[in-house]
């Protein structure tokens, strides 16, 4: 199996998993080449890193547990928490994807869920809205950050002002008992911005600025980056008392130390991707919210390089790589102490959650239909 990073449109589909070992990104400076110690991250090779991995569990498929709008997956402990955001329920799981039993409902109250657009082609930027750390679930329905205990207790709740595509939240977890931390892509018609804040149960009408860095962006773009064809959008992940950030198209990825806010780099090995103009999606119409909206005609200010972005239990960045086809997955594996890379050659799926040791769930999308469903997956070795 090749080793290579090249683009894989060039190259054959291959229908096996192969685990490669791959260099580090050539170019990036000798400062920030592993996370902070403070990340708690190992060294060793992951543990979720497997030959091949097979499905064990589902859920979406059967007429009782249809998903009408996948909004994000969380998982720890024996405990896999679903958001439904057209249903307005947070669907909890077992670690066997067994329902459990379900909980929200359509409101402006406390513990209540905003009734979103349906954007379904917007769905992986979604992946970040719900978090849980085992104590604490934190989940964001685009008008508020709201906190429950696993039972399905509302506890707290912050509002933020209602958001476009201008300006989107990707990311919410749980600090600590009476914090959140939310990671957001601002875009005005002068820069683009990723920002990361912190809100307090104490004072949840105070947001604070925790760190902020600028995205390539051209002035006089607009303020609707997401309408533009392959440009990069931000993914953010947590792991112990670490923010990770790629902005989806450059060759790093930004470590912050909640801490401290102390910033280090980690570097990706190189994957290209074919210039813009030379895929069918560069060009035509897409439909947003029921309209046709014509996409822009010239092309992005950052390339899409990356499309997803989680953290495992032992402190490896899992990064799903752009390919053409929404069906085709293409995965690095980045230790966040060693920089060291492995490439996952089309697995079945990109993990969204992970389960014990070798075990981690995912959403797919039934061919027929396009709605989503999980699916439990098992490392074989």
């Amino acid at each position: 199996m090749m080793n290579d990073m090249r683009c894989r449109r060039c190259l054959p589909i291959a229908r096996t998993l192969a685990v490669a070992m791959v260099p580090a990104a050539a170019g990036m400076p000798a400062h920030g080449q592993v996370a902070p110690m403070s990340c708690g991250v190992s060294a060793d090779e992951s543990r979720w890193l497997a030959e091949s991995y097979k499905a064990t569990h589902t859920y979406g498929l059967g007429d009782e547990e249809w998903i009408k709008s996948y909004g994000g997956l969380a998982a720890a402990g024996d405990s896999v928490f679903l958001y439904d955001q057209l249903a307005r329920r947070i669907v909890h799981l077992s670690g066997e994807l067994e329902e459990r039993h379900a909980f929200g409902r359509e409101g402006e109250g406390p513990g209540e869920f905003h009734s979103p657009i349906p954007i379904t082609w917007l769905d992986d930027h979604f992946e970040g809205h719900v978090a849980f750390d085992g104590r604490r679930l934190v989940v964001y329905d685009r008008l508020r950050l709201a906190s429950f205990d696993p039972s399905g207790e509302h506890r707290w709740s912050a509002r933020r002002p209602a958001t476009t595509v201008r300006e989107g939240v990707r990311f919410v977890s749980p600090v600590d008992e009476e914090g959140i931390v939310f990671g957001v892509d601002l875009v005005d018609f002068t820069s683009r911005r990723l920002q990361l804040w912190r809100v307090q149960r104490a004072d949840p009408h105070h947001h604070e600025l925790l760190w902020e860095r600028p995205v390539p962006w051209r002035s006089g773009d607009g303020p609707f980056p997401i309408l533009r064809s392959r440009e990069a959008a931000s993914r953010w992940a947590r792991h112990g008392d670490c923010v990770v950030v790629s902005d989806g198209g450059r060759r790093f990825l930004r470590v912050v130390d909640l801490s401290t806010l102390e910033t280090d780099s980690v570097a990706l090995p190189e994957w290209e991707v074919p210039a813009f103009g030379e895929v069918s999606i560069d060009r035509g119409a897409i439909n947003f919210g029921g309209r046709e909206v014509q996409r822009e005609s010239e092309g992005p200010a950052l390339l899409s390089r990356w499309t997803g972005l989680i953290v495992d239990p032992d402190g490896h960045a899992w990064i799903r790589a752009w390919t053409e086809a929404r069906d085709e997955f293409e995965v690095i594996v980045v230790s966040l102490a060693s920089g060291q890379s492995r490439r996952l050659v089309n697995p079945p799926g990109f993990p969204t959650a992970f389960g014990p040791p070798g075990v981690f769930y995912t959403a797919l999308t039934k061919a027929e239909t396009d709605e989503h469903y999980l699916v439990r997956l098992e490392g074989q070795r």
